[in-house]
């Protein structure tokens, strides 16, 4: 049974992803015409060479922003993905060290018509989810202590939940959207991931070395006058400073909206797995359930106090205890940061869902 489209949801969906690809082609422009000297200089020589007319040489920067933006895009997604993963120190489930899990989800994504996601599982006592998608198959990921909390139709139901978030596809928008914020808030480190030389000096200085003569050949400049060395540094500082700000700027902008989203979806959500399952009053259930649980639950490391994996998740905790909205309040006090996140009050969703139950 397909799950039913939310206009709502939709427009929320577009606007948030909208201002993502405008922040990435916002930074890529400013990146296009900061080198825009040199690669122009490349672009029309490689033109002449063809013999292509000036008209189509002077657009050269059109197909390398478009490929650009597309390249942030596709690795925007796959490194988000694997960033979460790792954040919450997930494992994959499979059919054999998880049968029932395994089944469970592999029915209800054909009842739902969408892909069967891969499972991952979180060891902490805090019963929670998120679905993933993007990159690669679709991501679906519970707590051990979601297992151990729900079970029958309240496991379900929450199962269901979060294959609608995957079917909707706004766990794609919002995997994308917690990029940005992330990035500015010097939580994600692209360096590290890159490996050991990433961080070298020796490597960095080639680079610099390679751009530098590059730009001369490029530009047919002398390398060694002031004018050029001037000019180069000149350049080098403004993509620096310049794609800094315009980073900034988006990514609050994407932000803005992904909030919007993140409080819509979760009602799309709710009303999508209900309406799969058929019985709303067992997700309404399992919410109470959980939130019950997650008030007395003990305190994990806090490394799993992660922003973007709380604005993912079925509850705004995360994988730690607390209100969600102040439970990682000390793990960032001391650093600018901005949350994806803005779910819905938990008592609201439940009432939701009793309306529901009273009109089938």
């Amino acid at each position: 049974m397909p799950l039913s489209s939310d206009r709502g949801l939709a427009v929320r969906m577009a606007a948030t992803l909208a201002a993502v690809v405008a922040a990435n082609a916002m930074f890529v422009g400013a990146l296009v015409y900061l080198t825009a000297p040199r690669l122009g200089a490349l672009a029309r020589r490689a033109g002449d060479a063809v013999g292509l007319p000036p008209a189509v040489t002077a657009l050269w920067w059109l197909p390398l922003a478009g490929a650009l933006v597309g390249a942030c895009v596709w690795a925007q997604l796959r490194y988000v993905r694997s960033e979460t993963l790792g954040a919450v120190d997930a494992e994959r489930a499979t059919a054999d060290s998880h049968p029932e899990l395994d089944r469970r989800v592999t029915r209800l994504a054909a009842q739902a018509s969408v892909p069967t996601p891969e499972c991952y599982v979180v060891d902490s006592e805090t019963p929670n989810s998120f679905a993933l998608d993007g990159v690669g198959r679709p991501t679906l990921v519970v707590s051990t202590g979601l297992l151990a909390t729900l079970d029958g139709d309240h496991l379900d139901a929450v199962l269901a939940h979060e294959l609608a978030h995957l079917q909707h596809r706004d766990a794609t928008v919002m995997t994308l959207a917690s990029f940005l914020p992330a990035l500015t808030s010097d939580r994600y480190s692209l360096l590290d991931s890159l490996g050991p030389w990433a961080r070298s000096r020796f490597v960095w200085a080639v680079a610099l070395c390679v751009v530098y003569f590059a730009g001369a050949v490029a530009t047919r400049s002398n390398p060694f006058t002031p004018g050029y060395v001037v000019g180069f540094v000149v350049g080098l500082a403004a993509v620096i400073v310049g794609g800094g700000v315009v980073l900034g700027i988006f990514a609050t902008v994407a932000v803005a909206a992904a909030r919007r989203l993140s409080h819509y979806r979760e009602f799309a959500a709710d009303d999508a797995g209900a309406a799969l399952t058929g019985d709303p009053a067992a997700l309404a259930d399992a919410l109470a359930t959980l939130d019950e649980e997650t008030a007395s639950a003990p305190s994990v490391d806090k490394r799993l106090a992660y922003d973007e994996v709380r604005g993912l998740c079925l509850l705004p905790h995360g994988f730690e205890p607390g209100d969600g909205d102040g439970a990682a309040g000390d793990v960032h006090d001391d650093e600018f940061h901005v949350e994806t996140r803005s779910h819905p009050p938990t008592d609201e969703r439940i009432a939701r869902l009793r309306e529901l139950v009273e009109t089938q």
